[in-house]
């Protein structure tokens, strides 16, 4: 009968109730599962003071290990040139330790996240980001070509864009031409030439590189000349841990819904795990704390991301939670004084002295 099982709902929810030790058991099994789900595969990757591997070799190309830093101080001055004409041409040489990597050999980016050219590994495919008319703002999604690339070689990968035709060419040979807009280059921002790694490290490429050059209207720059980029003899490694706000594509939007869904449960099981049990608003106080301990701990851990975005959505499924939980509180406790007490008194007849029925 519903009637009976809404009853032996309530009962079964009042015993958990009547016991905040055991949600407190059920709340740490929560906040482990999110370390987890958080840091997972755990690969510890802290700030700090590295000794850089880029070096240049008898030949004057440079060879890239684990840790690199070589890119331009600011902006390249050919960048409005570029912007203004449509116009850019690309070389690079380079020869891939092995294909077992996938990263940015070279590209002109600000950070993480904003890309406005990179010509990238994965495995043996060349990948070649590009900003333009239609793409995410880090210039996705990326023109791949399959198996082209060969570890051990060199490697030549000459990338053009005129006026909007666009063409990639590997080892003198033309593996893809299409058209693009004539203004895809308008929506290029400042950032800095970089090669071997991300802007601020954390995509490390292997191998070496004896050309990279960029050629636009009145500029024609090789990077790997002496003093074309910064290349210290030690740095701070600082990779970028905050995704942009608001979240740039579908994918970052679906990750906070789930962060959103993942703190349901922690308001919840914060409001119970205390007698009297807590308010709804020192709840959501307390696991806003969670998530922000949660999005630091990200910044020791390697390839772990975080957001505003997460820290706001995290918060707002705690105070859902939360009260959820209060009213579930307060909805128990207002049937039972509905309800009388359990067993009342029988009322006895004040001449008789019997039991009146």
């Amino acid at each position: 009968m519903a009637g009976t099982g809404r009853v032996k709902g309530w009962r079964a929810y009042g015993r958990a109730d009547a016991d905040p030790a055991v949600w407190r058991v059920v709340l740490l099994g929560v906040v482990l599962a999110l370390i987890v789900i958080a840091y997972f595969p755990f690969a510890w990757s802290p700030p700090r003071i590295v000794r850089n591997q880029v070096t240049r070799t008898a030949d004057g190309s440079l060879q890239f290990g684990e840790m690199n830093y070589a890119r331009t101080s600011g902006t390249p001055a050919w960048l409005e040139g570029v912007r203004a004409s449509g116009s850019i041409r690309i070389r690079l040489q380079a020869y891939p330790r092995s294909v077992q990597q996938n990263a940015a050999v070279m590209m002109l980016a600000s950070d993480f996240w904003h890309t406005d050219f990179a010509i990238g590994q994965d495995h043996s495919d060349l990948a070649v980001w590009l900003r333009r008319p239609g793409s995410d703002i880090n210039g996705g999604p990326p023109f791949v070509l399959h198996g082209v690339l060969q570890p051990r070689r060199w490697n030549s990968v000459e990338v053009i864009l005129q006026r909007g035709a666009f063409r990639i060419d590997v080892n003198g040979r033309t593996r893809l031409a299409e058209r693009l807009p004539a203004d895809s280059t308008q929506a290029w921002s400042p950032g800095q030439i970089v090669l071997g790694d991300e802007v601020h490290g954390g995509g490390p490429w292997q191998g070496r590189i004896r050309l990279a050059e960029v050629r636009a209207p009145g500029y024609a720059v090789d990077y790997i000349h002496p003093h074309a980029l910064l290349i210290p003899a030690r740095y701070l490694y600082v990779p970028d841990h905050i995704e942009p706000f608001p979240p740039m594509n579908r994918g970052q939007w679906m990750r906070a819904f789930l962060d959103l869904l993942s703190f349901i449960p922690v308001g919840f099981l914060i409001v119970l795990s205390r007698r009297p049990p807590m308010r709804p608003v020192p709840a959501t106080v307390f696991a806003a704390a969670l998530a922000v301990a949660l999005a630091a701990g990200k910044f020791l851990f390697q390839a772990r991301h975080t957001s505003l975005a997460n820290l706001v959505l995290e918060t707002v499924g705690a105070l859902l939670g939360a009260l959820l939980a209060s009213w579930l509180t307060h909805a128990k406790h207002r049937g039972a004084t509905l309800r009388g007490p359990r067993h009342p008194r029988a009322a006895v007849d004040s001449g008789t002295g019997e039991r009146r029925t």
